[in-house]
């Protein structure tokens, strides 16, 4: 389960750089079901003969899974740095060199990449386009705004309109994410749209 959701979270920077240039070109089980995982670094058009250097991670922190989130950022500030080892010493996987991260590696996030894992989230609540036309709610929008915030347009079955709800991105964690579809449906947090033609209300999130 952690690998698959390590692996959902870096799709996105297959398409989108993780740092400067380098993009995600593989994302790898640890061998012999070791707990980690290890995420191929390369340029656009990278293949598995000229990669940059393979970054291996755990994927558990004291028996609990590392968040995948984390996981990103630490990839991105460990790919923002040199690493300059003596090739001699360098362990080297699929022709690339092999980097085990420490836990001490710091964790650099972009709100980007947290609205990634909120958008890909909300958008995902049924597999199936016909269990999506029976979903009670639906994300049909999505708008970045100022101070790192974000405003999702939401629609619920048998309600007319649809309603936004704002978030910090910073906060958007699983609690602000379980509270979109519920919290929407409240019309009385609702406040006037102002400018926005797009939605009847408007649900404040930020905490």
């Amino acid at each position: 389960m952690a690998q698959t959701e390590v692996t959902g979270h870096l799709i996105l920077y297959t398409q989108a750089p993780i740092a400067g240039e380098t993009r995600v070109r593989g994302v790898l089980p640890g061998p012999d079901g070791a707990p980690t995982a290890r995420i191929a670094l390369g340029d656009r058009t990278a293949t598995v003969d000229d990669l940059l250097v393979l970054h291996e991670i755990p994927l558990f922190r004291r028996d609990e899974p590392i968040l995948p989130r984390e996981t990103v950022g630490r990839v991105r500030h460990a790919a923002g740095e040199a690493h300059v080892r003596p090739a001699a010493r360098t362990e080297r996987v699929l022709g690339a060199p092999l980097v085990r991260l420490p836990d001490a590696v710091p964790a650099d996030e972009l709100p980007e990449g947290r609205a990634h894992a909120l958008l890909t989230t909300l958008n995902s609540p049924a597999p199936s386009i016909e269990e999506r036309e029976d979903a009670e709610s639906l994300l049909v929008g999505f708008l970045y705004l100022r101070g790192g915030r974000m405003r999702l347009y939401v629609r619920h079955r048998d309600e007319p309109g649809v309603v936004a709800c704002d978030v910090v991105l910073a906060q958007a964690g699983p609690a602000v994410i379980a509270e979109v579809f519920s919290r929407s449906q409240e019309r009385e947090l609702y406040t006037d749209p102002g400018d926005d033609p797009h939605c009847v209300g408007v649900v404040d999130l930020g905490h």
